[in-house]
């Protein structure tokens, strides 16, 4: 971790708020107990006084800074940061001595900034609890009041030449982006955060200078992901497992990029190994047992992580793909007119088991010849059934419950490998 945090230093933040005027505010905590004057210093900045807080008026110029104030014998100290030509106001915060305050603390500092905005914090006098308050309280403002957190700064004591060195602390806080944006990657197919992160981890390597030989695939490798994702969840199973197979083969060289840069996100890389088994090159020309099998790979992918209308929708043309094979029409499996045809001939054979007339088609006869074709049209039946429920959110007087609608759809994996099986299909399953 120690080395991802070094990397995290190099000043990525993602993106703020865009506006043509930001006001910039510092909260800055408060000690009664007044420290001898020191040298102050924010890179090549420096200034002797007994207060941060001039030190921070100096080095940032925020049009206020806000008090925070727990102990009453600290009060005094606003008049004195006034007297400095210091603009000022009082926050008084509750003790933090159970959960009560420390609730009511959180939610002060939180209503403070307005959308927009940008906060510089100090935790330089901040005792207890109160340093840790606002950590989480910068984070809240930042991801949902979209407020733009300049920095977390802190004083250090003075070092043998007696300078107090003004620290930014935000870089660490930065670890909940990534944090966020593993879970989104992992649990929501959603890439677009962690792409960011990347792409900004390479960057701002490559800005530094520092690196002789600094990362080069991390925001390519980030981009593919990004694709895989938006394809997932779009149900593109082309673009997906096209984009899964240049994900699998860059992991060796990130694995290493990783290892070298930021160690702690190794486990997330591994994690993602499993995309490769997904992983194929687009074959518009011909279809073949092995593509079928990868995006039956993908449908499960998609139910495990929540999105059973897009795994639905990809099983029926998986259907059609497989009977497409069968009736020795794959070559054209992706010609929209043959997959119609495919799919009526389907559709009519389930109506002719239901004792209904129905239309022919030129493959009609070539399934009716399929030992099990029974079998394969019910399968047919069963996934266009809840397709078309899905499709039209239940607008019908079935009344199905939730829970039963995700059970059906949890099978449908094992009902896809069942419907090759009884068309002659051999999968690697």
């Amino acid at each position: 971790m120690a080395v991802l945090l070094d990397q995290f230093r190099l000043g990525f933040i993602p993106p703020g708020i865009s506006r043509s005027r930001a006001l910039m505010r510092c909260i800055s905590c408060i000690n009664h107990e007044r420290s001898d004057s020191s040298r102050f210093c924010r890179d090549d900045l420096c200034q002797v006084t007994d207060m941060v807080q001039e030190a921070i008026w100096t080095f940032w110029h925020p049009e206020e800074i806000i008090l925070c104030i727990r102990d009453p014998r600290s009060a005094h100290l606003a008049s004195e940061c006034e007297s400095r030509g210091i603009t000022v106001r009082k926050l008084w915060l509750p003790e933090g001595t159970n959960e009560d305050e420390l609730w009511q603390t959180f939610t002060l500092l939180v209503e403070l900034a307005e959308e927009g905005e940008e906060i510089l914090f100090d935790v330089t006098d901040g005792h207890r609890s109160l340093p840790f308050i606002i950590s989480l309280a910068a984070t809240w403002m930042k991801e949902v009041r979209g407020v733009k957190i300049i920095g977390v700064v802190y004083a250090t004591q003075p070092d043998e030449h007696g300078f107090r060195h003004i620290v930014n602390l935000q870089p660490v806080l930065q670890v909940i982006d990534w944090m966020a944006g593993v879970r989104a990657l992992l649990s929501h197919t959603d890439a677009e955060k962690i792409s960011h992160l990347f792409t900004g981890l390479q960057g701002n390597i490559y800005k530094a200078g520092q690196e002789p030989e600094p990362p080069k695939r991390l925001t390519g490798w980030s981009h593919l992901l990004g694709t895989f994702t938006k394809a997932v969840r779009l149900s593109r199973p082309v673009d997906a497992m096209y984009a899964a197979w240049g994900i699998s083969q860059d992991l060796p060289v990130i694995r290493d990029e990783i290892q070298r840069f930021a160690p702690a996100l190794l486990s997330v890389v591994e994690e993602l190994a499993e995309i490769g088994e997904m992983a194929a090159i687009p074959s518009p020309e011909e279809l073949n047992n092995e593509y079928l099998f990868m995006q039956l790979r993908l449908i499960r992918y998609q139910i495990d992580h929540g999105l059973e209308m897009q795994a639905i929708a990809l099983s029926r043309e998986w259907l059609i793909s497989v009977s497409m094979l069968v009736l020795e029409v794959d070559e054209s499996w992706l010609d929209a007119d043959s997959r119609h045809t495919v799919s009526r001939t389907l559709t009519g054979l389930a109506l002719t088991l239901q004792g209904i007339p129905s239309e022919t088609t030129p493959f009609t006869h070539i399934l009716l010849e399929k030992t099990n074709w029974k079998e394969m049209v019910r399968t047919w039946e069963r996934v266009s059934d809840l397709r078309n429920d899905l499709a039209h959110c239940g607008m019908n007087r079935r009344n199905e419950s939730l829970r039963s609608l995700l059970q059906r759809t949890q099978s449908i994996p094992d009902e896809l490998k069942e419907f090759a099986q009884h068309a002659g299909i051999p999968l690697n399953v």
